[in-house]
C-alpha cells in the first residue's frame, strides 16, 4: 500500500469519526479537501528533491560518459604516437570514468524507479481529491435539496397538528348552532305577535260601550 493509499484512508478514516459529530457534512467535505491539498503540496515540495536528484544523476552519467570516451581517444592517440606510459594513464582515467558510469547508472535506475513511483503516487492522491471534489459538489447539492425538503416537511407536519389543524365538522356544529338559536328567536317574536292579537280581541271598544250607554 503506497504513502498517499494510507494518507486517503486516513482522510477517510477521520471522515467517519467525524460525521456524528457536526452538523453539516458538506463542512466536513470541504476540510477534508484542504487537508488532501496541503498534503499533496507538501508531497510535491519532497517529491521535487528526488526528482531533482534523478536529473542530477543524469547529468553525472552523461559527464562520465564524456569523460570516458575522452580518455579512449587520448588512448588511441597516445599509441598511435609510441607512448604506452601516457596511454596507460589514460586507460586508467577512461577505466575509472567507466566505473563512475556504472555505479551511477545503478543509482539511476534506483532513483528513477522512486521517482515514477511517486509520480504515480502524486497522479492518484490529485484524481482522489478531484473525485472527493466533484462528491462535495453533488453532496452539497443532495444536501441542500435534504434540507429544503425537511424544512417544507417541518412546516406541512405543523400546519397537520391537533393545535392548528381546522376542523370543519365542529366550525359546523357551531353555525348549525347559532341558526338554530336564531330560527328559535324567530320564533319568540311570532309568538309574541299572536298573543298581541288575542289581547286586541279582549279589549274594550269604548265606542261600542258609549253606545250601550245612550241605548240604556
Amino acid at each position: 500500500m503506497g504513502v498517499f493509499t494510507r494518507i486517503s484512508n486516513m482522510f477517510r478514516a477521520k471522515v467517519n469519526d467525524s460525521l456524528d459529530n457536526i452538523e453539516n457534512p458538506i463542512l466536513l467535505l470541504d476540510q477534508k479537501i484542504r487537508d488532501m491539498e496541503e498534503s499533496l503540496n507538501k508531497a510535491k515540495l519532497s517529491s521535487a528533491q528526488i526528482l531533482g536528484n534523478v536529473h542530477e544523476i543524469e547529468k553525472k552519467m552523461a559527464n562520465a560518459q564524456r569523460e570516458s570516451k575522452d580518455f579512449d581517444e587520448k588512448v588511441k592517440l597516445a599509441l598511435s604516437k609510441g607512448n604506452e606510459e601516457l596511454a596507460k594513464k589514460a586507460l586508467e582515467k577512461k577505466l575509472d570514468a567507466d566505473k563512475t558510469y556504472s555505479s551511477l547508472k545503478l543509482s539511476y535506475e534506483d532513483a528513477a524507479k522512486k521517482a515514477e513511483a511517486i509520480k504515480a503516487n502524486l497522479r492518484e492522491l490529485e484524481e482522489e481529491i478531484e473525485k472527493t471534489r466533484n462528491y462535495r459538489d453533488e453532496a452539497s447539492a443532495r444536501y441542500n435539496n435534504a434540507e429544503a425538503s425537511k424544512k417544507v416537511n417541518e412546516i406541512l407536519a405543523n400546519v397537520e397538528t391537533k393545535t392548528n389543524k381546522i376542523n370543519i365538522d365542529d366550525i359546523e356544529r357551531k353555525i348549525q348552532k347559532k341558526e338554530a338559536i336564531a330560527e328559535g328567536l324567530g320564533d319568540l317574536k311570532e309568538d309574541n305577535s299572536l298573543e298581541k292579537e288575542f289581547e286586541q280581541l279582549n279589549e274594550l271598544n269604548l265606542d261600542e260601550e258609549l253606545k250601550k250607554y245612550k241605548q240604556s
